[in-house]
Order: structure tokens, then sequence, then C-alpha cells
């Protein structure tokens, strides 16, 4: 560890224990990008994040929520342990994957104005999945979101209350399917395509239930903050 102060609590943690980044995020089960603004002081320490990160640390809850220069607490093996008692096993078993619930409601239905997804919302739950199952799918399984459905204009296929798991690295609406986007009034759930031929490239958006129309609008307009991998429905 070098004589430089540390951009946060964490990262002088991480630098004393000898570990990467990325390495920390792992077994944290959290997004790189994510746990990165927490390592470099651009994000603080949610109580969501305090566990797993202690736990990949092997320090206790409190010495990550401490400030920069605390000494490591005498019981922080005690700590650890309770920790560890506590987690759920995806956080403590490098084999699962721990997918983050975000409530942004979106709407399947349109002219809502709903929040958009955005970087900094913090999960209200989090979905555990075998690693290798979900790589055999999605190439960056980090990009995974979980969200529920409101609204009816998706029905039969999505229905309100369905929670749907978003590929949020996949922002480009190829090929057609069902994405999560912005479409100038709120956050939609939709079957995207592109209009072949239009240029500017342009976007049909479509909702399954026939009781709402289509309606087109330019590519740069929108944006596609993810495509649907995935759905529970509770019968």
């Amino acid at each position: 560890m070098t004589d430089e102060t540390p951009d946060s609590r964490v990262q002088e943690l991480r630098l004393m224990r000898g570990m990467r980044a990325a390495d920390v995020a792992r077994m944290a089960s959290m997004d790189p990008s994510t746990y990165n603004k927490i390592d470099k002081g651009k994000r603080g320490v949610s109580p969501q994040f305090a566990k797993p990160i202690a736990y990949a640390l092997k320090v206790g809850r409190l010495d990550v929520l401490a400030e920069i220069g605390a000494p490591i607490r005498d019981d922080a093996d005690e700590d650890l342990e309770r920790i560890a008692l506590g987690l759920d096993e995806a956080q403590q078993n490098e084999n699962r994957l721990n997918v983050p619930e975000i409530d942004v409601s979106p709407q399947a239905g349109m002219g809502a104005v709903v929040s958009d997804i955005v970087e900094h919302q913090q999960p209200i739950d989090h979905w555990s999945f075998p690693r290798a199952l979900v790589s055999a799918f999605i190439s960056d399984p980090s990009k995974l979101t979980i969200i529920r459905v409101a609204g009816d204009s998706m029905e039969p296929d999505y229905c309100a209350g369905d929670r749907i798991l978003v590929d949020t690295g996949h922002t480009t609406p190829s090929p057609a399917g069902v994405y999560v986007l912005w479409d100038g009034l709120g956050v939609v759930l939709k079957r995207v395509e592109v209009v072949m031929g239009s240029e500017p490239k342009r976007i049909r958006i479509m909702s399954i239930n026939p009781a709402y129309p289509a309606y087109e609008l330019a590519l740069d307009d929108v944006r596609i903050n993810g495509r649907v991998v995935g759905k529970w429905t509770w019968k």
C-alpha cells in the first residue's frame, strides 16, 4: 500500500488485503461498475452492499462503514461470522449470481411518466441464479436487472406484477424483440423492431394487447434500456 490517501474506505481495505477491484466485485456478486464507483469514492456504501463487500474483504460490516484510516476492529472476525450466517448462499458462493431487482415500475402501457432506469438506484432485492446457467445465454450476466411490469398493454404475455429479467447491456433494438425503453414520455415495455429501409433509422413500437396501437419514433429519440430475456409469472 502506498502513502497516498485512498479514495474510499473500501479501497483502503481492498489495498490492505492486496485484492483487485474486479475480484472484490465478483466475490460480492456486484456489478463491477457499481463496485468501482464505491471503491473510487464516487458512491456511498448502501446497506445492501455493506455486507457482501465486508464478506469479500474478510472484515466486519462496521469496518466497511468506518472512516478512512480507522483500525480494523478486534471483533471483526466475530462480525464476519455473523455476516456469513446472514448472507444468502448467492453471496457466499462464487458459482452463483446475484441479480438486483430495481423499482422503476415500467409501464406496460403508453403515456405514463415514470422514472428512467438510473445507474445509481438502490436495489430493492436480489435474486439468485446459478452463474453457469445464466452465462450460457447472456454474454455479460453482470448487466442483468429484474424489474416489475405495470399496465396491461403487453397482456397476455406480460401482465401487471410479472417480474422480467432485462439484459441492460443489450441497448440496440436488434434482433426484434421485447425491450424496456424510454420513449420520450416514460419507461415502457414494448415489442420493438427497426423499420427496414428507414433513414435516419426509425423503430416501430408495438403492444401485444390489440387495444393499443403501434407507433413509430426516430431511433435517436428513444433510449433502449435493455432487452427482456426472461420473466416470472404467478399462476
